[in-house]
């Protein structure tokens, strides 16, 4: 027996979703997530160009340093902001891991270890650099952006950079215009530079996400490919550090900053 038709209750009518007003939906709905992936290929797009960012630099031996008739030519490079002058001095070849995905190192373009150390006097060791803008002695452990960006306030510098590298012994009471030590101008390894980022992100993860347990825990290859792509500035290197950081777009609960300041007589802080 057929079941009786159910009508509406008198005074209504039954709902009608318009043809019209689904498609409206879906086209709302495709916008917003094309809306969604633009905005996420131009974060990813803007991080690569400040990752890759360079400072262009001419670097020329110290006079007190040449051991030849004349001295040797200036060397033109460009610098990854985020790299320390000590590894960068020493090439990416000096940084390789065997747990990294790959290497920038190009065969043509020449270290500055390479580029003076044939040029030193017998007998010197090349392997504690130092370097000066301007009779200022620049420190190793800040990354060379910001270094940069201390010695020419408001943008307002030379291009290229002009560096004076030096291979003596740093002498504080000569060559430091600050109340600090030698070491805090040459770096004897590129481990300690290493050592030194790896302390100071656990800081930033800290502050950024509550705790710097995800920096410990970090895999061998992506622990050997971020430092990597710092020294390099290859941001593809970092992506899968990122990942296990957990840093990402919405990893982040704070921002974590730290403020560099130039002080009058020419040192900083």
């Amino acid at each position: 027996k057929p079941s009786p038709r159910r009508c509406p209750p008198s005074g209504t009518s039954s709902p009608r979703i318009s043809p019209t007003s689904s498609g409206s939906a879906r086209r709302a709905a495709a916008s917003s997530r094309d809306a969604r992936g633009m905005a996420t290929g131009f974060v990813d797009a803007t991080r690569v160009e400040l990752h890759r960012g360079a400072i262009p630099v001419e670097v020329r031996l110290a006079q007190d340093e040449v051991a030849d008739v004349s001295p040797p030519p200036p060397l033109f490079a460009l610098i990854p902001r985020g790299a320390y002058l000590p590894c960068w001095h020493d090439g990416p070849h000096a940084i390789d891991d065997d747990d990294a995905t790959t290497t920038r190192d190009d065969p043509r373009e020449r270290t500055p270890r390479e580029h003076f150390a044939p040029r030193l006097a017998p007998g010197r060791d090349a392997s504690a650099p130092w370097f000066d803008h301007d009779g200022l002695p620049l420190r190793w452990n800040l990354p060379i952006g910001i270094l940069h960006d201390l010695c020419a306030p408001g943008g307002d510098s030379q291009i290229p950079w002009r560096l004076t590298v030096h291979y003596r012994p740093f002498d504080d009471s000569v060559d430091s215009v600050e109340d600090a030590d030698g070491t805090m101008f040459s770096c004897t390894s590129g481990d300690v530079a290493r050592a030194h980022f790896f302390n100071a992100l656990k800081e930033a993860v800290f502050v950024a996400t509550g705790s710097a347990g995800g920096v410990m825990g970090l895999s061998r290859r992506a622990h050997a490919d971020l430092w990597l792509g710092v020294s390099t500035g290859d941001r593809s290197l970092a992506s899968s550090a990122e990942d296990e950081l957990g840093v990402g777009r919405d990893g982040c609960r704070r921002v974590p900053l730290r403020l560099y300041v130039r002080k009058g007589g020419g040192g900083m802080k």
